[in-house]
């Protein structure tokens, strides 16, 4: 990894950092219970870091390494697979910053519909993600982290289910 990828990875980390605990600090109320509190968190951090994960593979050397990985995984209409993954994980994290922003203002069933969407969305890249991690044909340097378990991506999908288990007990 170089030098320039390292500080672009922790500039666009460091970046959904701020903007996200910008809205986490203007919806923050002291009488929230705690499941609350961790899935404003939840929410919030997840929406930033899969909106930040889509966006960054339209630019090098991410929208290279993305587009090994697919190429080099057979994954079926490759073209297709690229544009459903990038497009998929940003709007997953649109739909959870739109209910972190919105919060309650928002239609009850509009929200629970978005965080639907966003669970089954996030759970079915996560899904594509373990396979092309776990196929022998796909090197660890085209791999976020350049590792080759999936170890990052078995952890978002645990953290996109927990939320969609503290969102519903906080219904």
């Amino acid at each position: 990894m170089s030098t320039q990828q390292l500080i672009l990875e922790l500039t666009l980390i460091g970046s959904m950092f701020l903007i996200t605990g910008f809205f986490l600090f203007r919806s923050y109320n002291s009488s929230d219970a705690l499941s609350l509190k961790a899935q404003k968190i939840l929410t919030g951090l997840l929406g930033a870091f899969l909106l930040m994960a889509g966006t960054v593979k339209f630019f090098d050397p991410f929208t290279t390494m993305f587009a090994k990985q697919i190429a080099l995984s057979e994954l079926p209409f490759p073209t297709l697979s690229r544009w459903a993954g990038q497009l998929g994980e940003m709007t997953a994290g649109v739909l959870l910053l739109v209910i972190m922003i919105g919060g309650r203002k928002l239609n009850t069933e509009l929200r629970n519909k978005a965080m639907l969407a966003s669970t089954l969305l996030t759970t079915a890249i996560m899904v594509v993600a373990v396979y092309v991690h776990l196929l022998p044909s796909v090197p660890a340097e085209v791999l976020p982290l350049q590792s080759k378990p999936p170890v990052m991506t078995l952890f978002i999908l645990g953290l996109a289910w927990l939320n969609a288990y503290l969102y519903h007990k906080n219904k």
